[in-house]
């Protein structure tokens, strides 16, 4: 259920991405639900890769050179998918930024941090 909440997430996410951003553009519905899914493996398994070896300039920067990773992810996802474009890589920085904004919000709203806790603690035994 939890991935299925990600994907709709990151989809919904991508999409409102491409309607702020004259840089990005998604052919339509079904592209950002693909893009979606894909965003969320490349977050999956590419991602924590690409910060594990940007980690020395990641920590010279406070942290900045995240969005920079982000935005590579983004550019690997518009090289994988002919249905979505980004201008280029700067706008692909921007793209992230506002994606993790989005989604960080969404994450607020649907309280997805309290079910991560609760369904740690309901697996537990009392003593």
């Amino acid at each position: 259920m939890r991935i299925l909440l990600r994907w709709a997430i990151n989809t919904v996410a991508i999409m409102a991405t491409a309607y702020l951003l004259p840089a990005v553009d998604v052919a339509s519905w079904k592209s950002a639900i693909i893009a979606g899914l894909l965003l969320g493996v490349l977050n999956t398994f590419v991602r924590p890769v690409f910060r594990l070896f940007a980690l020395p300039i990641t920590i010279l920067t406070l942290g900045l050179f995240v969005l920079v990773v982000n935005g590579f992810i983004l550019e690997i996802l518009d090289w994988l998918m002919d249905s979505l474009t980004i201008s280029s890589f700067w706008w692909s920085i921007v793209a992230a930024l506002i994606i993790s904004i989005i989604t960080s919000i969404i994450n607020i709203i649907l309280n997805t941090d309290k079910m991560k806790s609760t369904r740690r603690t309901n697996g537990r035994r009392a003593r």
